[in-house]
């Protein structure tokens, strides 16, 4: 007699199924909420660079009456400033600067300033203001956010004295027209506009052009408003450090 074998073909259940996707579904969610919030915690840290940057300016104006960069008295580097409280990114000799030479370049002398008062634990590497690249690290202290630093400047539209978040800078031609800020603005863009909105919104008015917090560069906002459709780091941002701002 003839045996017949049946064969059965397993498959997932309906139940086993159901567990898979959620537990694929609980992985997709702990990965993005992961995301977020690294995201959260750079933005945090962004925030408390640039207070940490205020509070430092007005421990030295404290201590000399005299902004940093800007103070006319040398502090034992032989750099200083024209004392005209603007922590200026150049004056009008920084054009002369050169990679060895740190002329007239106020924003650089600030960190030779604030190292030497105590404000700050290190200085980074002296340049000759707008003539000369400056890079994340070597000549701006480095921010938490990948490749983005701080930079001084003076606003010379809004009247502020400014830190810069930027990325690394290129030659800008002409000094009296070009800073971090001014003229055409040398920064390059180290955060997405909507995360300059979050920073802005949270510790300023939201606005990009007016307020403690302002947006830079033409591709990071439009009149007021930060350009948040925008999906590139086009903006970088500058926070008012003026003593008691």
């Amino acid at each position: 007699m003839k045996k017949i074998t049946s064969k059965r073909k397993s498959a997932f259940s309906l139940i086993e199924l159901s567990i898979v996707l959620i537990i694929i579904g609980l992985l997709i969610a702990g990965i993005t909420g992961g995301a977020s919030l690294i995201k959260s915690s750079e933005l945090r840290a962004v925030m408390g660079e640039a207070r940490g940057y205020a509070v430092a300016v007005n421990a030295f104006y404290t201590q000399f009456n005299a902004l940093p960069g800007d103070y006319s008295t040398n502090l034992g580097s032989n750099y200083v400033g024209d004392n005209d409280a603007k922590i200026e990114f150049c004056t009008t000799s920084c054009i002369s600067g050169s990679a060895s030479a740190l002329i007239g370049s106020e924003g650089a002398i600030a960190w030779q300033h604030l190292k030497f008062a105590g404000a700050i634990d290190a200085a980074p590497t002296a340049t000759g203001g707008a003539t000369v690249a400056q890079n994340v690290v070597t000549h701006y202290p480095a921010s938490k956010i990948k490749a983005a630093g701080w930079g001084f400047d003076y606003n010379s539209a809004s009247l502020q004295n400014v830190v810069v978040l930027t990325g690394s800078t290129t030659v800008a031609g002409t000094v009296d027209a070009n800073s971090l800020v001014n003229g055409t603005a040398m920064s390059t863009g180290a955060i997405l506009p909507t995360d300059a909105l979050s920073i802005d919104a949270k510790i300023d008015d939201g606005i990009a052009n007016t307020g403690k917090v302002r947006g830079v560069l033409a591709g990071c906002f439009s009149t007021t408003a930060y350009t948040v459709a925008t999906t590139t780091k086009a903006c970088a941002i500058s926070y008012q450090i003026d003593v008691n701002s």
